[in-house]
């Protein structure tokens, strides 16, 4: 067993546990000091570039005003607040939680912060896209300190699906998102993400697919403003107006810039099969280029299933020279796909799928 009494600030393994959760207990004291205990939902929000819990006071039946609230009274008393985060399991050494302490205060409709906050908290509870929270108060938990414990078999860092979750509920939980908070990803995921790609069916067991891993800042400014070049000749080429050339090359380079981490899927065929027609090398190359997709859901799906998100951006397909550049990557590999991850910043928009009597076009 693991356990960290010390309270410092959450390490990046921690706030990955505590975002991908979905409830956690909010503590407060009034002015004599008698405790209050109550559920919340909760987003993880980054605001002056330091992680801050956020929290909105929802359209629950209640028999008092906002103000009137105890968790508000008492935050007003006292702004000292703790939040425990945890995993039950009945195997006992799989057990772990996450107990923090912040400064909490109000957020009040009309603040950016309080902006900020609903639209984190409608991307993670697709429920409160129905309720009008621009109008309620909302909370902010900042100056994180805390300390976690873990039994010996539990995945610290690792969110876990639910234990009901079925393989049909993964594909269908999977979606592609834009936009990204800037909370840090655990290397472990990314690891392990990278891995479920590598059990990708590929022609003669090849795998023909390397990953480059951007994380730093100043390796994702520089991709980002070599992708941009590229593609603003490109857009003027196409002859659209300028204004709407600098509005789509802002939304790619944001994606760029607040994903934590950035994957770069290449394509290699330095161990296909070497044949002396042109027809079949053809062939070999095509195979290769959909193993590589199933490379990219696989490594999708496994970091959906660690409770955080990814997109799949195709713009390295129209500038691989310039990629490969940017990153200082071998020659021998061609970059094919970019895969921003993290945790989402908003609810993206989900396009309707095709039923399968669409799908099929032939059953004999």
């Amino acid at each position: 067993m693991t356990l960290l009494t010390t309270r410092r600030p959450l390490t990046a393994n921690e706030l990955s546990f505590v975002g991908a959760r979905r409830v956690g207990r909010l503590a407060t004291v009034d002015h004599a000091g008698h405790p209050s205990v109550v559920p919340i939902c909760y987003a993880i929000v980054d605001i002056d570039g330091k992680p801050v819990i956020v929290s909105a006071l929802d359209e629950k039946p209640k028999r008092v005003t906002d103000r009137d609230l105890a968790r508000v009274r008492n935050i007003a008393a006292h702004p000292t607040v703790a939040l425990t985060i945890d995993d039950y399991h009945e195997d006992w050494r799989r057990l772990a939680f996450v107990q923090l302490r912040g400064n909490a205060r109000l957020l009040t409709p009309g603040q950016p912060e309080h902006g900020i906050a609903i639209a984190a908290l409608r991307a993670k509870y697709p429920q409160y896209a129905r309720m009008a929270l621009e109008s309620r108060v909302a909370v902010a938990i900042e100056e994180l300190s805390g300390h976690s414990w873990q039994g010996g078999q539990h995945p610290t860092g690792l969110p876990s699906p639910p234990e009901d979750a079925s393989f049909d509920d993964l594909i269908r939980a999977r979606r592609s998102v834009r936009a990204f908070q800037r909370i840090p990803v655990p290397r472990q995921i990314v690891e392990q993400a990278i891995a479920a790609a590598g059990w990708a069916p590929s022609p003669h067991g090849r795998q023909p697919w390397r990953f480059a891993v951007v994380e730093t800042q100043a390796r994702r400014e520089a991709l980002a403003t070599a992708m941009a070049a590229s593609w603003r000749e490109q857009l003027e080429l196409d002859g659209q107006d300028r204004s709407v050339v600098e509005i789509r090359l802002k939304k790619s380079r944001d994606r760029l810039h607040d994903a934590p981490i950035l994957v770069v899927v290449c394509l290699y065929l330095g161990d296909l099969d070497v044949y002396p027609d042109p027809e079949r090398q053809a062939a070999e190359t095509t195979m290769a280029v959909q193993s590589l997709g199933a490379a990219v859901q696989n490594l999708l799906l496994a970091i959906k299933n660690a409770g955080l998100d990814a997109g799949w951006m195709c713009a390295p397909l129209f500038c691989p020279d310039v990629v490969r550049t940017a990153l200082g990557l071998d020659p021998a590999l061609i970059p094919h796909a970019l895969i921003p991850l993290g945790h989402a910043a908003k609810d993206p928009v989900r396009r309707e799928r095709l039923p399968p009597d669409r799908l099929i076009v032939s059953w004999d």
